[in-house]
């Protein structure tokens, strides 16, 4: 009976343990640092993750294009991802075909709105669209963004997903 009792105790310990949220470390720049919990999402940590992945999702050459989106897609709810998915296919043959890359940096922070659903993130940046070593364009960018709090994973450590995503050209 005690016995019964020690593994049952011990059992529920690790399932505890296996199912609590684990915390992420994150770097936002030279002004601090600190750890983020998937319970308590701050919205420095939304501006974060946001930044990343917009950096990642449009910064990519020929090379690098299909691990580009495949690593974006690991964020993207299952509706943005069945919405995006032949568009993706098609840019995929574009970049490589006509050996094209794009580059964007951010030129201001992240905003990051709070609402009911998740959170609503605006990035503002310059974004150059190249065709081998010759620049076809160069433009400021916004993207919106839409976020909801999804379970962290260990791919998914922020405990973030993009359930929309829009472009606008500024000027």
């Amino acid at each position: 009976m005690v016995i019964g009792l020690i593994c049952l105790s011990l059992t529920t310990t690790l399932i505890y343990i296996i199912t609590k949220a684990q915390p992420i470390y994150y770097v936002p720049g030279a002004s601090s640092a600190g750890i983020a919990y998937a319970q308590t999402t701050s919205k420095t940590t939304v501006a974060i993750f946001t930044s990343s992945w917009v950096l990642n999702w449009s910064n990519f050459t020929p090379a690098t294009v299909e691990d580009v989106y495949k690593h974006a897609e690991r964020f993207m709810s299952p509706h943005l991802l069945a919405q995006t998915r032949t568009r993706l296919k098609k840019d995929l043959e574009q970049v490589k075909n006509n050996h094209m890359s794009s580059l964007f940096s951010l030129n201001q922070e992240p905003l990051v709105q709070e609402d009911q659903q998740g959170f609503n993130v605006t990035i503002q940046g310059d974004k150059g669209i190249y065709m081998g070593k010759e620049e076809i364009k160069l433009q400021k960018m916004i993207y919106h963004l839409h976020l909801r709090l999804s379970p962290a994973t260990d791919w998914n450590p922020y405990g973030l997903i993009i359930e929309d995503i829009s472009q606008e050209v500024v000027g």
